[in-house]
């Protein structure tokens, strides 16, 4: 059956309205992927703004939760449990990282999504680096690490993938903070250091085509960017007047 675009961006703004945010998004994201494999460029200009009002609000619930940053493996032995995580943590901002795998994290971010919890995570792994330790932070899942093999910073940042942040030990806030102004903007300071260059690639691109997808790819580094929301909207609203504009059978 033929999936109603329109019957699901109304659906998505009366939970939008009904502050059922989580569920505003997951209806308007759906809406969204659906809008951009029919290359529907009218409907992609009208959601994208509610959808990054239903992020935003995600996003800030998640903010007055806890903040835990420091929540890594202290060794090779050290098994970081996901879902001990997020019944520990069912709401909040955390940074989750496991000994050079980022799969306590992704199974944070699994368990936020099936049980609609305003509970976010950065994708984090740890690295032995001499006799310390450093925490890798990736922008997307889908990338592939270094081995465990002892090296220097240096060499461990030559063989991460692009756009990885990478964190001494000391550098994390340490212990858990009622999530306030203060928390809120340093976390959010995190995930702009995470989402810049793609947003900037995004910019970049002369297609206006590419440059929604770069754009789509922004919001999958960081959800909570409202730019890319706005502007995936504006290039989306010059398409459709194009669409609009160009004489039948062209």
């Amino acid at each position: 059956m033929p999936i109603d675009l329109q019957a699901m961006c109304e659906l998505g703004q009366q939970q939008l309205m009904r502050t059922e945010y989580l569920d505003a998004e997951a209806t308007l994201q759906a809406a969204e992927e659906e809008a951009w494999r029919r290359r529907d460029w009218d409907t992609l200009s009208r959601l994208y703004m509610p959808l990054q009002e239903a992020r935003r609000q995600r996003r800030q619930r998640c903010g007055e939760g806890i903040v835990a940053l420091d929540l890594i493996a202290q060794g090779q032995a050290d098994d970081i449990d996901g879902r001990r995580i997020v019944e520990n943590f069912p709401h909040g901002q955390l940074l989750v990282a496991g000994w050079g795998t980022f799969a306590p994290a992704i199974e944070v971010r699994r368990l936020q999504r099936e049980h609609k919890l305003y509970l976010e995570t950065f994708l984090g792994a740890v690295y032995p680096i001499g006799a310390g330790r450093v925490v890798v932070i990736a922008p997307l899942p889908d990338v592939a690490l270094p081995d465990l093999q002892p090296r220097s910073i240096d060499d461990l940042v030559r063989r991460l993938p692009a756009h990885c942040l990478v964190l001494n030990i000391d550098e994390l806030p340490k212990g858990q903070l009622r999530g306030d102004t203060k928390t809120f903007a340093g976390v959010m300071a995190m995930w702009e250091r995470l989402h810049a260059p793609f947003l900037a690639a995004a910019d970049a691109s002369v297609d206006p085509v590419q440059k929604i997808e770069g754009y789509r790819t922004t919001q999958r580094v960081d959800y909570g960017c409202e730019l890319a929301h706005q502007k995936a909207s504006d290039v989306a609203r010059q398409l459709s007047r194009e669409q609009r504009n160009r004489p039948k059978g062209s």
